[in-house]
């Protein structure tokens, strides 16, 4: 793990609590009722965390590069966002590289956002962090148009792209949190060596959304970039693309913060004040497309 208190830019908290060694990330808020369940449609495990309104149901995928992360790694996180949001999240356990490659991860994704919009909600949203921004983001396109398309999402350091010459892959090669070494291993691993015709599965806008032909028809997006993370630039690029394509994008970018900041809000200041930020303007995203 490189050293983050080499890095002058980091949030001096977050850079301090990873000095001292492995940061364990505190215990979600307490909710009303927590159940675990699974999607019928994909066949994988889910929690249902129940929110105060009954609305919108929130489709959460957890983040880990497609190769880790679970219910349980990422359950204080879907703890917050219900509790921010007041709605309903349904976290998704969904298939795990190198078991299951490409697109399993994106089938369970666009599986159960359909399944929660027929069985749970009368509307659905999609959130997440790195990879599962990136299956948030894939689900909201594959579903576009359709009764079970998201009325808004949430996209935290997402990886929309995966290539390597953005200049923050290199800039930021060793950040703490997530470096371009280990991002590139979590590529291999959940793409393979499989290819589509001649075309790399790089280029496929299913793990690629950012090079989808058409964003348009994409929901209200809530994007939040980091400052120390290698996958800044390529976040960056979405947000210029969405708008470009006339999306409502709320851009936040957050200087000082690393790849998978959202863990430390309740140890940073810093961090703490981020994920307000962003569970707000999720909020609002929700309660204006709610009253719609």
């Amino acid at each position: 793990m490189p050293d983050a208190c080499l890095d002058p830019l980091l949030d001096p908290q977050i850079a301090a609590l990873a000095g001292a060694g492995e940061v364990e990330e505190p215990p979600g808020p307490d909710l009303r009722e927590v159940r675990d369940l699974t999607v019928p449609s994909a066949g994988v495990p889910a929690r249902l965390y129940s929110g105060d309104l009954d609305d919108c149901v929130v489709v959460f995928l957890h983040g880990g590069g497609f190769v880790s992360g679970g219910l349980d790694s990422h359950d204080a996180h879907a703890r917050r966002l219900c509790r921010d949001t007041g709605r309903s999240v349904l976290a998704v356990d969904y298939r795990l590289a190198p078991a299951h490659r490409f697109p399993a991860a994106y089938d369970d994704a666009v599986a159960a956002v359909r399944w929660a919009r027929e069985e749970l909600g009368e509307r659905v949203a999609v959130a997440g962090p790195s990879a599962g921004a990136n299956l948030a983001l894939g689900a909201a396109l594959a579903l576009a148009g359709t009764d079970a398309a998201p009325v808004a999402q949430l996209l935290v350091n997402p990886l929309v792209h995966g290539d390597p010459s953005y200049p923050s892959r290199t800039e930021l090669a060793d950040a703490y949190g997530l470096t371009s070494q280990r991002l590139e291993w979590c590529v291999e691993q959940y793409l393979g060596e499989q290819s589509l015709g001649e075309q790399s599965l790089r280029d496929d806008p299913r793990f690629a959304p950012l090079l989808s032909p058409d964003l348009r028809l994409l929901p209200p997006t809530v994007l939040v970039v980091a400052g120390r993370d290698p996958l800044r630039d390529e976040g960056r690029e979405l947000g210029r693309r969405l708008g470009d394509a006339g999306v409502t994008v709320d851009l936040s970018e957050e200087p000082g913060m690393p790849h998978g900041f959202w863990r430390f809000a309740p140890l940073s200041d810093a961090a703490g004040s981020a994920v307000a930020r962003m569970s707000t303007l999720f909020r609002e995203r929700l309660d204006a497309a709610t009253r719609a």
